[in-house]
């Protein structure tokens, strides 16, 4: 019964007036801080820190490059300091653990645009090779129809393509450097391609970031793109830890007044950036805190070890000041969909 309400939640939220009636509901005051709320809350969060600290994460995230040739308005990449690809040796040791450890999937991407990886196509055949369902972000800006003829062949399970606007002016915008008709024509190539070859895979899912400069344009959007895609998903605008200033009232992670509760990321997310290092979640793509090194290390070593163990110990008691990472971060956790 619990599945079958997750599962008929879900499409709800995949809805744009489910995605309005959620975000309404998260961020009002009254109810997210009365005590009932809290109590079923925190009996939620506490089911699932239970489940998900005995076991290995469901999947991962490899960070195969940090390389994005876009500089977005709401994502400090620009900031990077060093630049990289993951050496393939690297990669087919942390493929080998996750296949060997039974883990199900792996995302090829943390902070970067997986199409600038001249080693991508091989990097998925091996996954799939190992019986690992594969995926990965991108803003569709480079995915041409060779490219995604490419993927097709190689087996690539689903992917994640950023699209935040149904205008060239919005789109170009925000994702600065890219052009809104190439990303558009790539992602409707790859739709026309997928039929002419009769293939059902890679699921093609959309991001739409909700933020102040995109918002009035929803429900057209979600009209132009429903039917064609597999997925919506909007998405909040966060802060990254006190990294990007642009503020947004569309977004629950900017709602004042809201009681935090302990970070999600932390009993969910294995990111790995391109070097090997295991980062403390999606957001710290400048590597401040470092739980693990898959050059040395397993990712059993990394998920069970003292390190990871000691912050979720931390966000358990709400300290959250004791990381100042984590004390900057605005990033709240919907522990309902986990």
């Amino acid at each position: 019964m619990g599945k079958n309400i997750l599962k008929y939640l879900g499409k709800i939220r995949g809805t744009r007036l489910g995605q309005q009636i959620a975000r309404g509901i998260l961020s009002t005051k009254i109810i997210v801080n009365s005590p009932l709320y809290k109590k079923l809350y925190n009996k939620k969060i506490e089911s699932v820190m239970s489940a998900r600290e005995k076991v290995l994460p469901r999947s991962l995230e490899i960070g195969i490059t940090n390389a994005c040739n876009a500089n977005c308005i709401m994502c400090p990449h620009h900031k990077l300091e060093k630049i990289g690809f993951m050496d393939m040796k690297l990669y087919k040791k942390i493929i080998d653990d996750a296949s060997s450890s039974g883990i199900g999937g792996v995302g090829l991407s943390f902070f970067g645009e997986a199409f600038l990886d001249k080693n991508l196509i091989e990097r998925i055949k091996y996954a799939k090779s190992k019986g690992l369902g594969v995926s990965f972000f991108t803003n569709g800006s480079l995915m041409n129809k060779e490219k995604a003829e490419e993927i097709i062949k190689a087996g690539l399970d689903s992917m994640v393509i950023s699209l935040d606007s149904i205008k060239k002016e919005t789109y170009e915008k925000i994702r600065r450097n890219l052009k809104f008709e190439d990303t558009k024509n790539n992602i409707l190539g790859l739709i026309k391609l997928k039929e002419k070859l009769k293939k059902n895979n890679p699921k093609i899912n959309l991001v739409f970031v909700l933020m102040d400069e995109n918002a009035s344009e929803l429900k057209e959007y979600y009209k132009e793109w429903r039917s064609k895609v597999n997925s919506i998903n909007v998405i909040n605008m966060r802060n990254w830890s006190g990294e990007v200033n642009n503020k947004t009232e569309k977004s629950i992670h900017f709602k004042k007044g809201l009681e935090r509760t302990p970070c999600g990321l932390l009993w969910q997310q294995f990111n790995i950036d391109w070097d090997g290092k295991v980062v403390i979640c999606c957001n710290d793509w400048g590597h401040n805190v470092v739980l693990g090194d898959m050059n040395k290390e397993s990712i059993s070593d990394v998920w069970f070890g003292k390190k990871l163990k000691a912050i979720r110990e931390v966000h358990k008691r709400r300290e959250f000041y004791k990381i100042p990472f984590c004390a900057k971060c605005n990033k709240k956790t919907i522990w309902w969909q986990m």
